[in-house]
């Protein structure tokens, strides 16, 4: 008769597996939440489809307007009141504006990374890449944290990337794989992330839904409602308003026909009336 050796493994206590169902619970919410934001932002986007070309491209062509018309009247008043005109020095005026409206129209664009996000992204990619795990958890955790970090680095956050370098500083110490104490130490890190990404997730959804766009796509929403096409009223508000600011450069260049002809020329090469 052989015995073959039995080696003991110690159970898990109530306690870790109170922390692996907590994991587990976490884990679902993220899935979650990401699901909820991929489903709101493709939503967006196909309304977007639709209120860009029909309605946005026309507020576009109408700041667009309404700065030429400002950058003239600013040129009329100058011719005017005596001041010297010279080629070059007006129009900057004109563009100053006009560069003010753009840049409010587009205060919601996401800038390019910069070198300070740059060095951020590389510092931390050198630490956590996954390559350097050691294991299949640890390559699941490095990914998820580059993943993080890739996003960061794509909208310019240097916020996140400094919190991702401090938490992956904080953390980084290697576990030994050996008993429930390191899967307890892991379990514990998991946590701590799943965390981390859950709160950044809420805080995307609620950027998301605190949108320019998100409001017009919810008004748009009560409007059909209520039998409406907000999309056709809003294209038409442009349009009415576009038609309004050529009628104001028809009037600026009836402004420069009166003026004196030397600067009256001067006026027209600058604003191209």
């Amino acid at each position: 008769m052989t015995t073959a050796l039995v080696v003991y493994q110690p159970g898990l206590d109530g306690t870790l597996f109170s922390r692996m169902g907590l994991l587990q619970e976490l884990e679902r919410t993220l899935r979650r939440l990401e699901r909820e934001y991929a489903a709101d932002v493709d939503k967006m986007r196909r309304f977007e489809q639709r209120y860009r070309p029909a309605v946005g491209e026309r507020y576009d062509e109408l700041d667009r307007l309404r700065a030429k018309v400002r950058g003239a009247w600013q040129l009329i008043e100058r011719a005017r009141e005596g001041d010297a005109v010279t080629n070059g020095h007006d129009a900057g005026e004109g563009d100053r504006a006009s560069d003010s409206e753009l840049a409010e129209w587009g205060r919601d664009v996401t800038p390019g990374p910069g070198d300070a996000a740059r060095l951020l992204f590389l510092a931390l990619a050198r630490q956590v890449h996954p390559d350097l795990a050691t294991d299949e958890m640890e390559r699941v955790r490095r990914h998820d944290v580059m993943s993080e970090a890739t996003l960061a680095y794509r909208n310019n956050d240097e916020r996140r990337l400094q919190w991702l370098i401090e938490h992956w500083q904080a953390e980084c110490d290697p576990i030994p794989d050996l008993g429930p104490g390191a899967l307890w130490l892991r379990t514990n890190r998991q946590i701590a992330w799943l965390r981390y990404r859950i709160r950044e997730m809420r805080h995307s959804l609620a950027q998301l839904h605190a949108s320019g766009l998100a409001y017009i796509m919810e008004q748009d929403q009560q409007a059909r409602l209520s039998g409406r096409n907000l999309i056709l009223e809003l294209r038409k508000l442009a349009q009415a308003d576009i038609e309004a600011a050529y009628r104001d450069l028809d009037l600026a260049r009836e402004a420069i026909e009166d003026l004196d002809p030397a600067l009256r020329d001067v006026v027209r090469a600058e604003t191209g009336l």
